[in-house]
């Protein structure tokens, strides 16, 4: 599932988050898996990942070149700071509040689709960034095709 857009929402006073509708309408619970995992990642950044994507990013880090002692301590901290959420019949999930402390979430949020994951910001920080790094770097708005890898051309060096 690809997850795109932007959605204001509010954390309620317990700690649910209701999943955007448009996010929740193309939730596949057979294709996605039935659960949300809740994970705090750099930033700090509060992410949910479908079942799906939760067990790829498993399967990716098995597949790493990093050391087995910097696995290891990575997969510590990442899955100790992780929490499976299921989403009632309103479509709300409960957001544990060690992770909310951990990424720095109080009640106005806002919810982004970051490819294979939903990040949740505060509401305020996030419009900052937005600004910030539009200033700083309008090249990034560019056509997404300028910024995939060019095929090598027949009979060029692509050596050292």
């Amino acid at each position: 599932m690809l997850f795109v857009g932007t959605y204001e929402h509010t954390i309620d006073a317990k700690q649910r988050l209701a999943i955007p509708s448009r996010v929740r309408d193309r939730l596949d619970p057979e294709k996605d898996g039935g659960t949300l995992y809740a994970v705090v990642q750099e930033g700090p950044t509060l992410c949910l990942y479908t079942q799906q994507g939760f067990e790829k990013r498993a399967e990716d880090l098995d597949n790493s070149e990093r050391s087995a002692e910097e696995i290891l301590l990575f997969e510590q901290i990442f899955y100790s700071n992780s929490e499976e959420v299921e989403m009632d019949k309103q479509g709300r999930v409960r957001l544990p509040e060690r992770l909310l402390k951990m990424a720095g979430l109080d009640k106005e949020i806002v919810i982004i689709g970051v490819k294979d994951h939903l990040e949740i910001h505060d509401r305020q920080e996030w419009n900052k960034r937005v600004e910030q790094v539009l200033t700083q770097r309008p090249d990034l708005l560019t056509n997404p095709r300028r910024l995939m890898k060019a095929p090598a051309q027949p009979g060029s060096n692509t050596g050292p």
